[in-house]
């Protein structure tokens, strides 16, 4: 039931920047992750997830979101823990062609191969995909190579949020924009989300219910905003 009332109470009272005092965050939420026009990245999107896998494919709007975020943001160095069937790198780099550094790692070889299949045409900006025994050790190896990603996600099970997120604590700076994905999907993913936005390099955190977004940028206001993905 909860799982019910909070979106609709979050759509109906936490819209528009509603309450929101903070021009940064403001402006994130009303032109970016409310933004409803159409974009020419849009049709690539919806191309990709129809030939994504069904059972790992990240949802189409939640995928739009990626996109303005990155649009937005323009990370050039990303690393995804996870993939969403491929189409969670796909969406965060569709804002250029060319000029980006992504890699993406997956634990299942299967899902891997999927992945790349997805993503093979992606010469000009390529995504590297890359599967190895543990998110743990590859993430590590990830991390020596970029030092400081613009963009860290996290899509991972909630038993494996904790330990992930401790890796990247030395790699993260006030350029770092981390996406975290399914921070209400049990109590143990809720806490572990509390407890990151109570990190002290924190500034901005947006709980969007499905995803949180956190910043670390100095002279921001130490803040939880509430959100709803749309």
């Amino acid at each position: 039931m909860k799982r019910l009332i909070v979106p609709l109470y979050r759509r109906l009272c936490c819209r528009k920047g509603y309450g929101v005092h903070s021009p940064f965050v403001f402006d994130l939420i009303t032109n970016v992750l409310e933004e409803s026009r159409g974009y020419y990245a849009y049709t690539h999107l919806r191309a990709a997830h129809a030939l994504a896998a069904p059972h790992d494919r990240l949802p189409l709007n939640e995928c739009r979101w990626l996109f303005r975020l990155a649009n937005r943001f323009h990370p050039r160095r990303l690393i995804t823990v996870g993939t969403g069937g491929g189409l969670t790198p796909f969406s965060l780099t569709s804002y250029v062609s060319s000029g980006l550094h992504t890699i993406a790692l997956e634990e299942c070889p299967a899902t891997a191969d999927t992945v790349r299949t997805l993503l093979h045409d992606r010469a000009t900006s390529p995504i590297e995909v890359r599967c190895g025994d543990t998110y743990e050790a590859e993430l590590s190896k990830a991390l020596s190579e970029y030092a400081f990603p613009d963009c860290l996600v996290l899509d991972v099970a909630p038993e494996r949020l904790a330990p992930l997120l401790s890796l990247c604590t030395n790699h993260l700076s006030e350029a770092t924009m981390l996406l975290v994905r399914g921070i209400h999907a049990k109590p143990l993913s809720r806490r572990t989300w509390q407890a990151l936005c109570a990190h002290p390099s924190a500034t901005v955190c947006i709980d969007s219910y499905t995803w949180g977004i956190v910043f670390f940028r100095p002279g921001l206001p130490l803040q939880v905003f509430r959100h709803i993905i749309v």
